[in-house]
């Protein structure tokens, strides 16, 4: 059998060939004696050949992990190769992951192996990559929905910082990704406040979206909360920074990310028209 993980998103290709392998120990090989981990390069379709050959009454399967077998194969070993992936497809288990995924062609060549099986990871992107983040943080614990897509924003698609990040969470400390974000965030937000002349220019940056228009509300009732004395639970610094912030232009900023925000929800209103609703 060979199993082939394919595509640029080699975060989740790794962890399908992990969960292979788990798998494959839970269930025949406990003390991992017949799992084998290859090095990639030339000489791997041979040792490949050469671990199909060791199956025996005293190791009855065998599990082959490799990186890019097939990208690696040289054509002349190609038929030895698919020769030994077909000798014995139930017990002899190969898996390598492909950082492209081979051509048709390169396909075809492996055509006459029993069990071939081509899984593919593109990069994810938006909604899709968000709810990946969101699944692979409740697996550890991290549920927070706000933050979790803070980092999905941050990380853009890239499955490794996003996995790096969690770990992070998980264990009680601090994503540099989402602090890094909400940081940008906040002081888009003190531009609107202050009537920075690149507060539109740096919005449009960002992307408009509740992430972004909920701390111009946030900041703006901070400011009009300081003016009239109730700062309580706020920061010095923060509290420092709004007593310099027009009270008529909080308030101005305040009502119009809440406008902004209702239209976005509502689906009244796309991105461009938001931007004239600000001030």
């Amino acid at each position: 059998m060979l199993i082939l993980c394919c595509g640029p998103d080699t975060y989740r290709a790794t962890q399908r060939a992990r969960e292979l392998e788990a798998a494959f120990r839970a269930k025949h090989d406990p003390e991992g004696s017949s799992v084998d981990r290859l090095e990639s390069g030339k000489r791997t379709a041979d040792e490949v050949v050469e671990r199909s050959l060791t199956v025996s009454l005293f190791s009855p399967m065998r599990f082959v992990r490799v990186d890019g077998l097939i990208e690696h194969c040289p054509m002349q070993k190609t038929k030895a190769l698919v020769q030994a992936l077909s000798r014995d497809p139930e017990r002899v288990i190969v898996v390598s992951i492909e950082k492209v995924k081979p051509t048709n062609a390169a396909l075809k060549a492996f055509a006459d192996v029993p069990k071939l099986i081509v899984n593919e990871y593109p990069l994810l992107q938006g909604n899709e990559f968000f709810a990946w983040v969101q699944r692979s943080g409740a697996a550890l614990g991290v549920m927070n929905a706000s933050v979790l897509k803070t980092l999905a924003d941050a990380c853009d698609g890239d499955a490794w910082l996003a996995s790096n990040e969690l770990l992070k969470l998980a264990a009680g400390g601090v994503s540099e990704s989402v602090r890094e974000r909400e940081t940008d965030t906040y002081d888009v937000a003190d531009a609107f406040i202050a009537t920075d002349p690149s507060r539109y220019r740096r919005l449009a940056e960002k992307g408009m979206s509740d992430r972004t228009t909920y701390p111009l509300f946030q900041q703006a009732c901070a400011a009009l909360r300081v003016h009239d004395g109730d700062a309580q639970g706020l920061t010095s610094h923060v509290i420092s920074k709004m007593k310099r912030a027009s009270m008529k232009r909080s308030a101005t900023v305040a009502s119009a990310s809440v406008l902004v925000m209702m239209l976005s929800r509502s689906g009244l209103a796309d991105a461009e028209d938001l931007f004239t609703a600000l001030p």
